[in-house]
């Protein structure tokens, strides 16, 4: 029973460590999921769009107009739906950095 009165405080301490450094690096882990289609670094070699050849502004209109709609898409306006527009621009910009 004392065991628990110690591992309730150690982990709300741990809790409370972990989530700044969870959003500190989140744009990368929000990142990662783009390179599963669009390569490392947004250098595709297969059938998906490579992406490392637009500029920050560019790739921000592109996602905007996927999450809008007035961007046709396959799959990437139901993706960019579960991104803030903060978030978008986060990634992009973990990309051009």
């Amino acid at each position: 029973m004392k065991s628990y009165l110690v591992a309730i405080p150690v982990c709300l301490g741990l809790a409370l460590v972990a989530a700044p450094a969870a959003r500190a690096g989140s744009a990368n882990v929000m990142a990662d999921s783009c390179a599963g289609c669009h390569g490392t670094g947004g250098q595709s070699l297969g059938a998906m769009p490579a992406f490392n050849t637009k500029s920050a502004d560019e790739l921000k209109k592109m996602l905007r107009d996927y999450r809008s709609g007035a961007r046709e898409a396959t799959i990437m306006d139901r993706i960019t739906k579960g991104y803030s527009e903060a978030q978008l621009d986060a990634i992009v910009d973990y990309y051009k950095k």
